[in-house]
């Protein structure tokens, strides 16, 4: 059964029961599965209820049997939809309620919102991100009423505002087995490896389900659905993505090379983030942020500000201690 179908079959059955949505959160192709999950108000029994329904197994027009309910507090609705109704108003044009990756056909988040009869249809790809940060307990509670399977889901969902993971904007979506597929097909640049001039790998490691990589002063992300044959790229110099380079992780990927990085944690005023380190140099480190390539003073932070979290052979932590000393 297609997947509108389903979801016909959900809206006739709330209309049956005098259920009306207040937020409904559809989800989409995200790693090869589909979820519904919306907070409603049943009129009939007066009470606000999380519904989940996973859309994959859903066979029949029988939907009620693959329903699962729990209710919720009143006071929590309130505050939830309070937050909520605060920002809607800057979010009149349809525009503004669209976040969606152009080049990526899987991973799609609609949340939608119903208010003073009004509907607020806002989409996204993979992540919620930051400037919507006012649905972030909404989603929470929702998954938080759901069978305990969807937290994996839930976490990856919030991972950019909970600053555990970067909203990658991917310049490339390639239909591909990556482990099997003969990649020069997808790179015509490279066919003919007399000119195929190659550069060091810095670093390759698989972090937050993603491929970070550094080859010739350029980071380079590679996201692979291994379910759906789907091959997302990024590269912070977007001319670059059919490159050898790209070409060159890839080929390192699937031969299961890696070099991991330098982790660390620092935490400012305003927040705490964790970040891949590339190490030090002189008196300046070398981090990933925001996608890119950067190199901030060690003078910036203080160094009980600094946490390591991985530095094989205490590397890092030594090169720290030297610049850093009290």
């Amino acid at each position: 059964m297609q997947l509108n179908k389903k979801i016909n079959l959900i809206n006739k059955m709330l209309k049956k029961k005098k259920e009306y949505p207040l937020i409904e959160l559809k989800i989409t192709a995200y790693n090869n599965s589909n979820f519904y999950l919306s907070l409603l108000y049943n009129r009939i029994i007066d009470k606000f209820k999380v519904l989940y329904i996973p859309l994959d197994v859903v066979e029949d027009n029988k939907i009620e049997e693959y329903c699962c309910y729990q209710f919720m507090e009143v006071k929590s609705v309130v505050y939830i939809m309070d937050q909520i109704k605060e920002e809607l108003p800057k979010y009149e044009e349809d525009t503004l309620r669209d976040n969606r990756n152009k080049n990526i056909n899987a991973f799609e988040i609609e949340i939608d919102v119903y208010q003073d009869k009004k509907e607020y249809q806002f989409y996204t790809t993979r992540y919620l991100p930051k400037k919507w940060k006012f649905f972030f307990e909404a989603i929470v509670m929702m998954f938080e009423h759901a069978p305990n399977i969807m937290s994996e889901l839930a976490t990856e969902i919030l991972s950019v505002i909970m600053n555990t993971n970067d909203n990658i904007e991917y310049q490339a979506s390639i239909n591909c087995d990556l482990l099997n597929s003969d990649l020069t097909k997808y790179f015509p640049s490279i066919r003919n490896k007399k000119n195929l001039l190659e550069e060091k790998i810095e670093f390759l490691e698989r972090v937050n389900g993603k491929y970070y990589a550094v080859i010739g002063n350029h980071l380079i992300v590679i996201e692979y659905n291994d379910n759906q044959k789907i091959l997302n790229i990024f590269c912070d110099k977007k001319d670059l993505v059919y490159s050898n380079l790209v070409y060159q992780v890839l080929t390192s990927i699937k031969n299961h090379q890696e070099k991991r990085f330098f982790k660390i944690r620092i935490v400012s005023k305003k927040d705490a983030y964790n970040y891949l380190c590339l190490g030090i140099e002189k008196d300046k480190i070398k981090i990933i942020k925001e996608n890119k390539l950067r190199t901030v003073p060690l003078n910036k932070w203080k160094k009980k500000d600094i946490t390591i979290i991985e530095d094989k052979n205490n590397i890092l932590k030594e090169k720290i201690e030297e610049v850093m000393k009290e």
